[in-house]
């Protein structure tokens, strides 16, 4: 049974601590009495506030070169913890884990506190960056590693229909690659993206989906989807944010640093963490248009999370334009799909653009703006309250 505890016979003692000179004057009892004191003061705290619940998170990550898998042995997983809304708002430093042998790292998030992870292979991509709550028992997630470069990024379902020992019916899903949209529905796709199926067992290949153009670097990995464009320009933030902190968002600018505005652009374009921006703009803001926009894109598929690019994402789309492009006019051709296409140069010229936009982006500059890119690739920042142009970039867990 919990002693009684005493605060006032305990400052007592820890003052008779702190007096103590020599380290021979400091008795067994004394320290034993500390920390006696500190575990029923726990105990107190738990009896009124109650255990805090905890979401214990499972994450696998795995690999695919564009042929076939590759083990998240020893991976590094990036975790990013924060509480905004509540007291007090809360930004952890960010930790590396690393893989077991199998792939998989296990950490427990507090009720009530969000966290993002992303991981990366040695060789490969960085992983979709997802955003979470802890609010549930438990977790699993995985975290795919792809081919670095730009892609027509699909899925292939793999099917196990069942048989006399194993009557049940299974479905799951693994990413696939290719070079043109055509490529997902061409022939001799059951060879090409059925990489995973376990024909041994009975597994067989169900049929490739299209989900959108993947951009995959060593950095981060997101997705271009159809529809994914406002249809106008929208403000960063409504007035009324203009002017505030955002808690636990960063700001990058130079303010005081005296730093060169070429290393604080390219500062700028380090940030690749769209997903865990856009995430602690919607948690403290209820009228931040663009980010808001961003977050609906594809709302009603629970595979995806969508959100407003980093100032680093959107500069590797801008970097990236013609190869997007190319793949958006292929998969435009496909019944029913609509991509906006990106500003690009006019064929034999060096600086007339097919059409301007000037997206925002997630990464802040101040309490007053935000970064924005330019069609062309410069990066400068703008009031938030302002208008600019809106591109969502999304991420998918590959599930049935």
């Amino acid at each position: 049974m919990k002693q009684e505890w005493k605060p006032d016979e305990l400052r007592a003692t820890s003052d008779e601590i702190r007096g103590a000179v020599m380290p021979k004057s400091i008795t067994p009892e004394m320290v034993g009495g500390t920390l006696v004191g500190l575990v029923d003061a726990v105990g107190e705290i738990v009896d009124v506030l109650g255990e805090i619940p905890r979401e214990h998170v499972t994450v696998k990550v795995r690999g695919y070169d564009g042929t076939g898998g590759v083990s998240g042995a020893g991976a590094t997983v990036w975790l990013d913890v924060f509480a905004v809304g509540g007291f007090p708002s809360v930004n952890c430093p960010r930790r590396e884990l690393t893989a077991d042998e199998n792939g998989v790292v296990e950490f427990d998030i507090p009720h009530g506190y969000k966290y993002s992870v992303f991981a990366q292979i040695a060789g490969l991509s960085a992983s979709f960056q997802f955003v979470y709550e802890g609010a549930t028992e438990s977790r699993t997630l995985d975290l795919w590693c792809f081919p670095i470069g730009v892609w027509a990024l699909g899925y292939c379902d793999i099917a196990f229909y069942g048989n006399d020992d194993d009557p049940d019916e299974r479905y799951r899903e693994v990413p696939v690659v290719a070079q043109h949209v055509t490529d997902l529905n061409a022939e001799g796709a059951i060879e090409n993206f059925a990489w995973d199926a376990d024909a041994a067992n009975g597994e067989e290949y169900d049929g490739v989906g299209f989900y959108g153009i993947i951009v995959a670097t060593a950095e981060t990995a997101f997705v271009i989807g159809e529809n994914s464009k406002s249809s106008e320009s929208l403000k960063w933030c409504a007035p009324r944010y203009y002017g505030q902190a955002f808690p636990a968002l960063p700001k990058i600018n130079n303010t005081g640093t005296k730093e060169a505005w070429e290393d604080l652009q390219n500062r700028a374009r380090a940030d690749m963490d769209g997903n865990l921006n856009t995430a602690k703009i919607i948690a403290f803001c209820n009228d931040a248009p663009a980010a808001q926009f961003c977050g609906e894109v594809l709302a009603d598929d629970y595979r995806t999370q969508s959100w407003l690019p980093s100032a680093g994402q959107a500069s590797l789309m801008q970097l990236n334009r013609d190869a997007i492009n190319a793949l958006m006019k292929e998969a435009n051709g496909e019944d029913g799909t609509a991509f906006s296409l990106l500003p690009t140069l006019k064929p034999g010229t060096t600086s007339s653009w097919t059409h301007y936009e000037y997206w925002w982006t997630s990464t802040q500059y101040d309490l007053f703006c935000s970064w924005v890119v330019d069609f062309n690739g410069y990066i400068n920042y703008d009031t938030s309250y302002g208008t600019n142009d809106v591109r969502a970039v999304s991420a998918f867990h590959f599930e049935y």
